[in-house]
């Protein structure tokens, strides 16, 4: 497996090499790029895939609809899935984060109802609506508008939920919460703290690295790159070893 500071050396290395730098010191703090992460599950039948079942990588992402920075991070992993010719899906796992509120528990359980109903593309389109329209931080959606229409449920049926009675029994329902609360397991399984959190996989081999924080497409892609040749070649590397390395635009919330 790909020593910690090696991955972190080469991390930085391509990093540099892409913006036409020369290769910088090696950063080995804890808290520096790409960690090792085998205790992430792999992409599962529970899960709502965006791309294709048999793509190589997979991206796996933990949010809270309610945290700031997973509104900064944004449709990226869905941007980098579609511009991977195949190589890439993308998997979207729920962890509100219980000082964000009930708004945050309210739109994590009605993502997973929305999917019952218009499947993944909905849950995604509900997701990516949700944190355009929220305020963030517990905040949520605006208020009922002067008819009393309710913004969730409005915003469940763009999306595709259009059965508001099945989408309101299913958020409330308790299949419902132990869905959401083995999700969130898994995520502290996985070592997650806070959100946005990003795993990358390669699903050929089963190897697994993590960041925290709303990183860019660019730091996805070079990951993603980087992941591959070091799996393709495991005993190939150079003296400066090999990993990926991305600079966050935004920290996780803890």
């Amino acid at each position: 497996m790909m020593p910690r500071r090696a991955m972190l050396a080469l991390a930085a290395t391509a990093a540099a090499t892409a913006a036409g730098l020369g290769a910088p010191a090696v950063r080995a703090q804890d808290d520096a790029g790409w960690q090792e992460a085998p205790t992430v599950a792999p992409v599962g039948s529970e899960d709502r895939l965006y791309g294709k079942p048999d793509a190589r990588f997979s991206l796996i992402v933990w949010l809270d609809p309610e945290c700031p920075y997973c509104k900064v991070l944004g449709e990226k992993p869905e941007h980098v899935v579609d511009q991977s010719k195949g190589q890439v899906n993308l998997v979207v796992r729920l962890y509100p984060l219980p000082f964000h509120g009930p708004n945050a528990l309210v739109a994590a359980t009605t993502a997973l109802c929305v999917a019952e109903q218009a499947g993944p593309a909905g849950y995604y389109r509900f997701l990516n609506g949700w944190m355009a329209r929220t305020g963030s931080n517990g905040k949520g959606l605006m208020a009922p508008d002067q008819g009393g229409n309710d913004p969730v449920a409005a915003l469940a049926a763009t999306a595709g939920a259009r059965d508001s009675n099945a989408l309101a029994g299913c958020s409330t329902s308790d299949k419902t919460g132990k869905r959401l609360a083995a999700e969130m397991k898994g995520a502290e399984v996985a070592g997650i703290e806070g959100t946005p959190a990003i795993a990358l996989r390669d699903n050929r081999v089963g190897h697994a690295i993590m960041v925290s924080g709303a990183i860019e497409e660019v730091d996805m892609r070079n990951a993603i790159r980087v992941l591959g040749e070091f799996d393709d070649n495991p005993n190939g590397t150079d003296a400066n070893g090999t990993g990926p390395h991305g600079s966050g635009s935004g920290g996780a919330t803890h």
